[in-house]
């Protein structure tokens, strides 16, 4: 199970991160205009490995803007929001959970007759976590940023379907050290509705 150590009862538990996700949830839901509602929300798995023997898996409730930001005769540029909610499994240590949001930027190319586009994509963006002690390193601050790049496929009717491997580096940018930052490789599964 996605959550299976995560004890929401326990009274050290980050309680205000399950709120802030149905929060987060429910914003990208109602702030999302109505033509990019029309294209419909997906809905992302992630899996992934990081240093210190931390592995990640999360929730990504995103959304795709309908018009490119940018149309050539082969590539085009679009406009991707991602909300993220994700554990990490620590190696003899409490887990930790992250929330996030990051806009994505993704090149893509459209394979002529066949329905597939490949990608490639990158982000900046925020992350918040339950704990800045991982596996005996200091994260210093909860306040994450996320730096991802990543490349893939996507299928199906429609697009419905996306296949893609992710680097994700989380960093506080030095706002308070020691700032060793966390990197993962993550590969995702994306179902859109």
């Amino acid at each position: 199970m996605l959550f299976h150590r995560f004890n929401i009862s326990h009274p050290r538990s980050p309680r205000w991160a399950v709120g802030a996700a149905l929060a987060l949830a429910a914003a990208l839901g109602l702030t999302a205009p109505a033509a990019q509602a029309a294209q419909g929300l997906d809905l992302a798995l992630t899996a992934g490995n990081g240093k210190y023997h931390v592995h990640k898996y999360g929730l990504v409730l995103g959304w795709t803007r309908p018009d490119p930001l940018w149309q050539g005769t082969q590539w085009r540029l679009m406009l991707r929001h991602e909300g993220e909610l994700a554990q990490w499994r620590v190696p003899d240590a409490p887990n930790v959970l992250e929330l996030g949001y990051s806009p994505v930027l993704r090149f893509e190319r459209p394979l002529a007759g066949s329905g597939t586009v490949f990608f490639l994509e990158g982000s900046i963006g925020v992350r918040l976590l339950s704990r800045t002690r991982v596996a005996g390193h200091e994260l210093s601050t909860a306040f994450q940023f996320s730096d991802q790049l990543g490349l893939g496929w996507q299928w199906g009717e429609q697009g419905r379907h996306t296949l893609g491997l992710r680097l994700q580096h989380l960093s506080n940018a030095s706002i308070k050290v020691p700032n060793p930052g966390m990197n993962f490789w993550q590969l995702v599964y994306r179902y859109r509705f």
